[in-house]
Order: C-alpha cells, then sequence, then structure tokens
C-alpha cells in the first residue's frame, strides 16, 4: 500500500517495466494496487556463473575458500547477495568471523540478513557514491576487500576503494545479458511511464540505429532511480525524465506518480 489518497490516481495509466524478472516483485504489486496497467518486459537477464563454467568457477571457488581473509566484504546488488550467499553456504558450514559486510542498498542489505549477514548500507540515495561516505569506508591502508558483482559494472567502488589504500577483489558471480526478443517487445510497446531501473536498461532500449539517431520515444516519461541514470536518459534523447530518491519500489511509485499525473 502507499501513502497516496487516491488509490486510483493511476487508474488506466499504462506502465512499462524493462527490469529482469524477480520473483513477488513489490514493485509491480504496488502500482496494480494503484489502478496501474503493468507490462513486464524483461529486456535483460541473469545468467549466473554455474560450477559447469569451470574457470570461472574456480575462480569463485577460490576466492570464497579465502573469505575470512578479507577485512570488508561489498554486495552491489540483490542478485550479488542472493548468489554470494549461495556460494559461502557451499564452503562455510559456519559464516567466518571478523569481516565486516556492506550493501550498497537496503534491499541487497535485506536480503543479506535472511542469510545470517548484517550488512551497513547508505540511507536515502543508495548508490556507490552514497555507500563510499560511510565512516567505516575512508580509512583503508592494507585492508583487503572483496566486492560480490556482476561481471562488469561500474568501476567508481572499487577505483575509490583502491584510492584510499585498500586492496580490492572482484568476485563476479553473473552476466547481464539482453533478451533481444523482449527488447524488441519493449520498444514496441505503447506506454504511459517506462521504469528503467540501471543504465543499461536505457541503453538497451535506447540503442542506436544504423544512421547513429536513437530510437526512442521522446515524449515517454521514463523513472529512474538515479541522477547518474537520468542523465544516460537525457542525453539518449528523452525528455520527460524522473529520478526517484532511490531504487526502493516506494521511492519509485513515488517518482511514477510525479511522471504522470
Amino acid at each position: 500500500m502507499t501513502d497516496h489518497a487516491d488509490k486510483t490516481s493511476l487508474a488506466a495509466k499504462r506502465i512499462l517495466l524493462i527490469r529482469p524478472q524477480r520473483q513477488n516483485d513489490q514493485l509491480i504489486a504496488m502500482l496494480e494496487d494503484n489502478g496501474a496497467e503493468v507490462t513486464h518486459r524483461p529486456v535483460m537477464t541473469i545468467r549466473a556463473v554455474v560450477e559447469s563454467q569451470e574457470q570461472e568457477s574456480q575462480k569463485i571457488r577460490g576466492q570464497i575458500l579465502e573469505l575470512d581473509n578479507f577485512h570488508k566484504a561489498i554486495v552491489v546488488s540483490g542478485n550479488a547477495a542472493e548468489l554470494s550467499l549461495e556460494w559461502i553456504d557451499k564452503y562455510w558450514p559456519m559464516l567466518p568471523v571478523g569481516i565486516d559486510y556492506f550493501a550498497v542498498g537496503e534491499r541487497t542489505a535485506e536480503l543479506l540478513k535472511q542469510g545470517g549477514i548484517d550488512a551497513l548500507h547508505p540511507s536515502g540515495r543508495q548508490n556507490s557514491e552514497e555507500l563510499l561516505k560511510l565512516e567505516q569506508l575512508q580509512e583503508l591502508e592494507n585492508q583487503r576487500i572483496i566486492i560480490f558483482r556482476g561481471v562488469g559494472g561500474r568501476e567508481i567502488l572499487g577505483e575509490t576503494l583502491i584510492e584510499r589504500g585498500a586492496r580490492v577483489e572482484y568476485c563476479e558471480l553473473y552476466r547481464r545479458v539482453i533478451d533481444t526478443e523482449q527488447l524488441a517487445l519493449a520498444r514496441q510497446q505503447q506506454t504511459d511511464c517506462l521504469i528503467a531501473h540501471s543504465g543499461e536498461l536505457i541503453e538497451a532500449m535506447g540503442e542506436r540505429d544504423e544512421g547513429g539517431e536513437a530510437r526512442v520515444t521522446a515524449d515517454t516519461a521514463v523513472v529512474v532511480p538515479s541522477e547518474r541514470v537520468a542523465a544516460i536518459a537525457r542525453d539518449l534523447g528523452y525528455r520527460q525524465v524522473f529520478s526517484a530518491e532511490n531504487a526502493l519500489p516506494k521511492s519509485m511509485l513515488a517518482a511514477v506518480y510525479k511522471a504522470i499525473n
């Protein structure tokens, strides 16, 4: 439920959500509860690194077995939280002690909590920049830090930690893969508001054609979780871009109200 007095103020509004599939999607439930017609086109899928991928899984296994030698562990996403917990559970019957855990966002911290890990996370804006403001991540001389993430991703977190004296390793647990069929369907969708949770997603929607022009509907309202992603959307040609306070469902819903009411 939301704090909005008029629960039908999104009635008949067409909302297009393009993030990867997830179980019990709270944002979809909240949008529908407020009367919106939601179409979910998961234009990106998450493919976990599995044991059969020998070279990659061997590296992950080695890092997990050495987990107790790290001073801090940072988990950047919900997918990273779920997969890191699976790997840790395989090789650590009891969690190693002496490690400080951090999560980029509240949802990631909640998932870690379900696995028995208490993780600090920023309030308000929930991103790498805000995480880096935490007092516990300022003086890091000779500390070893492992960052659980997907293959690739933003480098600002690791680079800043290294500048502060840390020795950083990435434990890359999954890949993000664009689903071309879902992407084509999403581009054809008539919508009042597009919700894109990451720069990669909005870039996929606005991929440039052979003439160099971005294929976007410039007047479509776009809701994103941060100013960084908003800047990408504007660069692609979207003219109505609304940045939520963070990626939490309540904040994204509030931004949708601003976008289409």
